[in-house]
């Protein structure tokens, strides 16, 4: 694929952004940080405001160096992007979409206000696993995209819902209850008198009378 631009060039805003990025995640080039740039705005999936763009700092990039060992992933990206978004994909076209995307990328990448290096890579990680969940759901019903997500939901692991109780048994039940059940130290005395007694009793109280 032919390259999109000769060289990239930069704003003095920008330059100072990739500066800033440079050294809060310690990436050794800029090149490399351009290619998280338009990476990250890319992925988005909004296309960028049509702002003017003004290079006007001694910044400047070429495309083999910002390139890298990418190939054409990168250029195919964008044209995907294009396409998706029924945008132009001519070459003029191409590069003012390229030059927006890198801006806007870099000025993303600022805003997150990374610590390190760590950050940017899992920041990768969680977008890449939510497009692919996304993706997937997509091609579900809506009865099976409702169970897919029951079964996300269920299976997350959580701290306070790791291990369930299992179901106990009748027996363990009794025993259970058993044991919890508080034990009454009194005893409880029944008097119970004999009917014979009683008739006697009876017999001589009406011969008195």
């Amino acid at each position: 694929m032919q390259p999109i631009v000769k060289r990239l060039r930069f704003s003095k805003k920008t330059r100072y952004q990739i500066i800033n990025i440079k050294t809060k995640t310690q990436i050794p080039t800029y090149a490399a940080i351009c290619r998280w740039g338009i990476c990250y705005s890319l992925a988005q999936g909004t296309i960028p405001s049509p702002v003017p763009q003004v290079f006007d700092s001694n910044l400047e990039i070429t495309w083999e160096a910002f390139v890298g060992d990418t190939g054409a992933a990168i250029p195919a990206a964008l044209v995907q992007f294009c396409h998706q978004h029924n945008l132009p994909l001519d070459s003029e076209s191409l590069k003012r979409q390229f030059e927006l995307h890198l801006a806007r990328g870099i000025a993303y990448l600022v805003g997150l206000k990374l610590s390190g290096i760590e950050e940017l890579i899992g920041l990768a990680l969680v977008d890449r696993f939510t497009k692919a969940e996304s993706e997937a759901k997509s091609f579900l019903s809506p009865t099976a995209n409702r169970a897919a997500t029951e079964v996300t939901e269920t299976s997350t692991p959580r701290l306070e819902m790791a291990r369930k109780p299992r179901p106990l048994s009748r027996s363990r039940c009794k025993l259970e209850s058993e044991k919890t059940q508080p034990k009454s130290d009194s005893i409880k005395l029944v008097w119970q008198v004999p009917e014979k007694v009683t008739t006697g009793k009876r017999k001589k109280q009406s011969g008195k009378k």
